[in-house]
Parts: C-alpha cells; sequence; structure tokens
C-alpha cells in the first residue's frame, strides 16, 4: 500500500523529541537515512526502511534493527547522492506526497545547505516536503503558488528567494507586507518578519521560495493561484 504521508530521519541533530515523536505518529511511513535509524531506536520507534551506505550506522544498531524485520536499501560508499537524498528519493518513487524531514541539521554547513535545498529540486514539485528543525519548519513556495500559513501572533516569518528573481510577491498578515514585490537571490530585505495576525499569506509570481517559520505552527494551506 502507498504510503502517502511519510518522515525521513537524517543523522543531525534532533532538537525537539516530543515534536519529532507526533511527526512520526502522524506519519503513514518512517525511513531513515543511514544513521538516522540511531534517532529512531533513541525515539522507540521502529523505522520501514533504512537507506544509505551504512557507512556511520552503528554495528549494535544494525543489529537491533536488523532483528525487528527492518528492510534495508544499501547503496555503494562510492556514490553521487547522500543518503538523504536517496531516502527521499525511495520516498517519491514509492508514491510520497508529503514528506517531513527530521534531523537535517547539524554542524557542517554544506551538508546543511544541500540538505535545504534538496526541498527546491524540480523534479519534486508535486510532493510537499518540509524540514522541521525545533521549533522551525522550512517549505519552498513555488511561482503560482500561494500557501496561508496558520501559527501565533509574534512567530518570526522569513522567505528567501531561491531563484535568480522572484517575482509578484505578495506577503499579509505580517508587520512589514508586501504587494507585487520583486526579490533577488541573496536578497535579506524579507529576513525576520513577524506575524501580527493568526494567518499569514505568501504568494509568488515566478521563481521559488524558502519559507521559514519559527514559532507556533498549526497548518499551512497551498493552493495555485
Amino acid at each position: 500500500m502507498t504510503a502517502r504521508h511519510v518522515v525521513i530521519l537524517a543523522n543531525g541533530q534532533l532538537l525537539d523529541l516530543q515534536r519529532a515523536r507526533r511527526a512520526i505518529q502522524a506519519a503513514d511511513r518512517l525511513i531513515c537515512a543511514d544513521a538516522g535509524a540511531a534517532h529512531a531506536i533513541r525515539l522507540e520507534v521502529t523505522p520501514d526502511v533504512v537507506v544509505g551506505d551504512l557507512d556511520s550506522l552503528d554495528p549494535a544498531h544494525y543489529a537491533i534493527l536488523k532483528a525487528a524485520g527492518v528492510r534495508f536499501e544499501v547503496h555503494p560508499q562510492l556514490k553521487d547522492k547522500t543518503d538523504l537524498e536517496l531516502a527521499l528519493q525511495l520516498a517519491v518513487t514509492e508514491g510520497a506526497q508529503e514528506i517531513d524531514l527530521l534531523g537535517t541539521q547539524g554542524g557542517r554547513l554544506d551538508q546543511t545547505l544541500g540538505n535545504v535545498l534538496l526541498l527546491a529540486r524540480p523534479e519534486w514539485a508535486t510532493v510537499q516536503m518540509r524540514i522541521l528543525e525545533g521549533d522551525q519548519t522550512a517549505w519552498v513556495l513555488r511561482g503560482g503558488q500561494e500557501c496561508v500559513i496558520h501559527a501565533t501572533i509574534g512567530d518570526t516569518l522569513s522567505l528567501l528567494p531561491l531563484t535568480p528573481q522572484v517575482h509578484h510577491v505578495t506577503l499579509s498578515g505580517v508587520r512589514w507586507p508586501l504587494h507585487n514585490h520583486t526579490l533577488h537571490f541573496g536578497d535579506t530585505l524579507t529576513l525576520s518578519n513577524v506575524l501580527t495576525q493568526s494567518s499569514a499569506r505568501v504568494e509568488a509570481g515566478t521563481g521559488i521560495l524558502l519559507i521559514v517559520h519559527q514559532g507556533s505552527l498549526y497548518s499551512v494551506d497551498f493552493c495555485q493561484k
């Protein structure tokens, strides 16, 4: 049976264990990227699949999961994709429409940026992907889309353009709104905005925006313009 909603555990930091547990409980399936399986053991949950070259997975953890009947998708160490990308690829191939990524942030800046930018891959545009990091949530908004963010007044909301330009950006429900604005790659204009209402709306005409919310997020509604 296709798992529509998948959680992927990577081998980074888990800053909010309770949020991680809630996310896993709400999902249809749990995939671990290599030593992200250590987080699953720590959370006392059993993954459906572990994906990667297994170079960072503790042999004791491997034995525990193998005994529990966990499926392993093993790749060679000399590969051209990260374990997280391979896990995402598997989830999408097997029919996931909603994917939450946990443990994507850690001590290496290159890995952190690479993990975040996976959200913008064009071939996965039809899949709703989110990074959950402590009390922060990140996702992308593509040209022709809008989203309504249901959250808490006072929460922080940032928009980061991931393409050379993002045209016709409209932002409401925040301290510093925008209307049909053009953002350029590298702009910091739209960092650290603040919700002044219990919902905020973001709209993009062209390009790709990375949206980062920090605070108490309840839900995000997407639609085409």
